[in-house]
């Protein structure tokens, strides 16, 4: 099976066109995390400016920390992941996918929106703590204020609810969201000891700009779980042009039916126009 050259060139400029603007600084690191950029897994080490569109996966207790321009600070534990959502506005706050992982967020204005799997937390001045683990998800309002907004199956909002400083919630795989004014025990033992402090302001002190070393190209394997997100049309034009390599696409193959732009790019004459009967 072979790619047709068309959708190959456009696969491909889609990757050309997907370079974003610097968004923040990596100022803590910790237990080897990497960066993925493209379709490209990059080696994570202090001082790397994040994009737009970046990913960050840490392994069992890797951390890393990074400081948004507008001066809101991320702490991420594994092992998880987070996904800088591309901006859909210029005046919108920045958005960052959490799909399980620790996270420790000390939002300023214009603050953040948080999305997991069930609900989306939108905080422009306070301090969160959240736990992922896919559809499940728990977490407390360390200081100011959050908005959480329960999402629709298509990830559209639906209702939303306040919570202020000092509120839990969570939500089970399977379970309703519930809400308490305590934080329970089992949360606070479970929780990396260091988010019991305020995060660090580290980005002055970095004057340089590594360059990031190649680790590898993304696998089909670790595609799959970002292309069964609500963004996986926007995952699936960006890991296109690893269609080229054969283990990868080998392995796409059977899931095929999932992706109808590679559907199109594999197999064209499925989609060819039919010829008309002569007249």
């Amino acid at each position: 099976m072979t790619i047709s050259r068309a959708w190959l060139a456009l696969a491909l400029s889609l990757v050309a066109a997907s370079a974003a603007a610097e968004t923040g600084i990596v100022t803590l690191v910790d237990g080897g995390p990497h960066l993925l950029r493209g379709a490209t897994w990059y080696k994570l080490v202090v001082g790397t400016r994040v994009e737009e569109a970046d990913i960050i996966e840490a392994s069992d207790r890797a951390q890393t920390q990074i400081e948004l321009a507008a001066g809101s600070r991320i702490n991420l534990v594994g092992a998880g992941k987070i996904y800088l959502v591309p901006s859909a506005a210029k005046e919108a706050p920045p958005a960052v996918a959490l799909p399980m992982g620790w996270l420790k967020i000390a939002a300023k204005a214009p603050g953040a929106r948080l999305r997991t799997a069930p609900f989306d937390l939108v905080v422009s001045d306070g301090v969160l703590v959240v736990h992922a683990n896919g559809p499940a998800v728990e977490f407390f309002v360390e200081s100011g204020s959050a908005r959480l907004i329960e999402l629709a199956a298509n990830g559209a909002d639906r209702a939303a609810r306040d919570l202020k400083s000092g509120e839990y919630a969570s939500k089970s795989a399977t379970g309703a969201l519930a809400t308490g004014q305590r934080v329970p025990k089992v949360f606070i033992d479970a929780m990396p000891r260091h988010f019991v402090d305020a995060l660090p302001t580290l980005a002055d002190r970095i004057k340089t700009k590594p360059t990031l070393v190649v680790d590898h190209e993304i696998t089909y394997a670790e595609a799959e779980p970002w292309l069964a997100t609500r963004d996986r049309a926007v995952f699936e034009k960006r890991f296109a042009s690893r269609l080229r390599d054969p283990a990868f696409r080998s392995a796409a193959l059977p899931n095929l039916a999932r992706y109808p732009m590679w559907d199109r790019m594999l197999n064209p004459e499925k989609y060819a126009p039919k010829p008309q009967p002569v007249k």
